[in-house]
């Protein structure tokens, strides 16, 4: 069983590379057994210094260790999953973590592979999926064009027909304000498709994200039951930013926390840096979104809605991406989730 269990380990580091990715091996239990120089250089670790102690605290928040162990038990497996660990001198890093299950019963290990968000190299991940994303826009707005004649034809036609039967029952008056509300939502979302085929440049500029959170919360229009509330750091440092797009994807995010609340609720927006980067975070007290959930969210199209196009997480996640920085979610059913943004400083 040990011989297996050494094959699989060793098969797991030809599949990383070694110089940007570290690894790390532990016990059912927790214990590191062994790690890679790229573990030690990520987490700024003396040579052999991270042996012998428990994974477990080397994280910020332990209940993120144990819920990527709960999922990997679950699962198999975990597969990028943003967590704050501490390096060097108990200074904070924000990795991409994913971590398999090798073996069964007592004799079972953890493999956890994990990579600097900060690391140029996750440059391909992003790029890969901007030609993704550029690829749907190209369909989005072939689709967009061609529905989008023949429902303008449509509603002008029904409110013709309205006007007809102006001196009818109001039950037919009824269903015309019907249709004409229908089509509304049609020609909004295909404006949706259309903003998404047209994504534009960011125009970078440094600032503060401050005032983009402080004028979002000023015009913002929750629900009576939700409250909305704002912690900025003392004196937040400058990013290069857009304005307007960033306001775009707070917006949203704050949206889609006031609509995960049902009743009486809080949304917090909070501001902190960690390692290189400033973290905005848009907490809720929701109902949360299920694991299995979380690793499609930003998938184009994918929604949890009944009504929705499935674009906005998309849209916010390549828009964060063009910041150089990174949108991350933290969810646990029942107890709200938190979507974070990280701008590079």
């Amino acid at each position: 069983m040990n011989d297996k269990i050494n094959h699989l380990i060793q098969e797991a580091k030809q599949c990383i590379s070694c110089m940007h990715e570290g690894m790390i091996t532990t016990t059912i239990d927790g214990l590191i057994v062994e790690t890679s120089p790229a573990a030690e250089r990520i987490l700024e670790a003396p040579p052999a210094s991270l042996k012998g102690r428990q994974l477990r605290e080397l994280y910020l928040l332990p209940d993120s260790y144990d819920e990527l162990v709960r999922q990997t038990n679950s699962e198999g497996g975990t597969l990028n999953k943003s967590v704050i660990v501490l390096a060097g001198d108990a200074r904070r890093k924000i990795v991409n973590m994913s971590v398999r299950r090798v073996g069964n019963g007592h004799q079972s290990q953890y493999v956890h592979v994990f990579q600097d968000c900060a690391d140029l190299r996750t440059m391909e991940e992003r790029l890969v999926q901007a030609e993704r994303l550029a690829t749907i826009g190209r369909f989005a707005s072939q689709i967009a064009h061609e529905v989008r004649n023949p429902l303008s034809s449509i509603s002008l036609n029904v409110e013709l027909l309205e006007d007809e039967l102006k001196g009818s029952s109001e039950e037919a008056r009824s269903l015309i304000r019907s249709v004409l509300k229908e089509l509304d939502r049609l020609n909004d979302i295909v404006g949706e498709y259309l903003q998404f085929s047209r994504f534009p440049k960011p125009q970078l500029k440094r600032g503060r994200v401050d005032g983009v959170i402080q004028e979002l919360v000023l015009n913002f229009k929750a629900p009576a039951a939700v409250k909305v509330e704002v912690s900025l750091m003392p004196s937040s440092p400058e990013v290069w930013l857009d304005d307007g797009l960033l306001r775009q994807v707070l917006e949203n995010l704050v949206r889609n926390a006031s609509e995960a609340i049902e009743g009486e609720g809080v949304i917090r927006i909070e501001t902190e840096v960690v390692d290189r980067f400033l973290l905005v975070r848009v907490k809720d007290t929701g109902q949360g979104i299920a694991p299995e959930i979380q690793s499609k969210l930003f998938e184009p199209f994918f929604t949890t809605k009944t009504r929705g196009t499935g674009l906005g997480l998309a849209t916010s996640q390549q828009i964060i991406f063009e910041h150089n920085g990174h949108l991350l979610v933290e969810s646990q059913p029942g107890k709200g989730s938190t979507f974070t943004t990280l701008l590079p400083l």
